[in-house]
């Protein structure tokens, strides 16, 4: 009884850490294979560039909707991104506040890595998700028509 008592809690641990291990939340700036993003934005608003991955780091500048972004890394539902333009100037938004086209073809992926198994294929023309997060090379997106699922960033259909 104590064996299985044992093993079920070693088999508990581990799914944590697997789960863990696949959050777009949990990983630090810089990990995430630098990818093309875009700020989603109403025309004329605008995002708040902040130090830190909370709302209550200091506003260090503001991006507009034709800003080209570089996502670089992510914690706890911010983006740590840079501006395309100016390289030099990079901080935090919220990762929902990013968007990014991925092109017709493209595997959609349930999980990250070899853990993931295919969902679908984009299909039409490009489609447009919302950015969640990022882990390695894969970015964890979601749109109305597959809602959440991850893509590689290094993959071409």
């Amino acid at each position: 009884m104590i064996r299985a008592m044992i093993g079920t809690l070693a088999v508990l641990a581990g799914f944590a850490v697997v789960e863990r291990s696949v959050d777009a939340r949990t990983g630090p700036a810089g990990s995430c294979t630098p990818t093309d993003v875009h700020p989603l934005l109403p025309s004329g608003d605008t995002l708040a560039l902040r130090s830190g991955p909370t709302l209550l780091s200091p506003e260090i500048g503001a991006l507009r909707g034709d800003a080209a972004l570089i996502l670089s890394g992510g914690q706890s539902g911010w983006a740590h991104i840079s501006v395309a333009a100016a390289p030099h100037l990079d901080g935090w938004v919220p990762a929902d506040q990013l968007w990014v086209d991925v092109e017709p073809g493209r595997a959609l992926y349930s999980l990250p890595g070899p853990m993931g198994s295919l969902l679908a294929l984009s299909e039409g023309a490009a489609e447009s998700f919302r950015v969640l997060g990022c882990h390695g090379t894969w970015l964890r997106v979601i749109n109305a028509r597959t809602g959440a699922v991850w893509i590689d960033s290094r993959q071409s259909p």
